[in-house]
């Protein structure tokens, strides 16, 4: 019979003296095969959780403007979330952040006549304003810098 347990899964730890039965063997092989089987189905639970995680890509670009009143992004995926910034040395650039679901945006001020309407299409977002060029962020031969998360589908 075992004179001692380990501390952790109370398996029989024998000294020179004892006597080693069938039973505490079978039964410390037992402990260890259970605790084996809740670790491995552990790892396999955080692996399945695992495969939900990272469910957007990141993607990034440039584009020069040519004073439309419209101006479409089309992406590999549906993007979900895109932020322009117009390239400027101002300390303070204007930027414009579509959210998909949303039918506006402001590119710049609070102001209503900042707004852009905004539509989504697939893989693709369009804004459109009726004049205001700071608005438009679609000015002549200005660089606009994006970046976008993408749906992973």
């Amino acid at each position: 019979m075992a004179s001692q347990e380990t501390p952790n899964y109370r398996l029989s730890r024998w000294a020179g003296t004892d006597r080693i039965l069938m039973e505490e063997f079978n039964s410390d092989n037992e402990k260890i095969d259970t605790a084996l089987k809740a670790n491995a189905d552990a790892v396999a639970a955080t692996a399945a959780a695992l495969e939900n995680c990272g469910n957007c890509f990141i993607t990034h670009g440039t584009y020069m403007g040519n004073n439309q009143l419209s101006k479409t992004l089309t992406f590999s995926k549906p993007p979900v979330l895109v932020i322009i910034r117009e390239l400027t040395n101002s300390s303070s650039p204007y930027h414009m952040i579509l959210i998909r679901g949303c039918t506006n945006a402001n590119g710049y001020g609070s102001s209503s006549s900042a707004a852009v309407g905004v539509a989504w299409n697939g893989n693709s977002v369009n804004w459109q304003h009726s004049g205001d060029e700071r608005a438009e962020f679609n000015k002549t031969d200005h660089a606009y810098y994006y970046a976008a998360l993408l749906m992973a589908e």
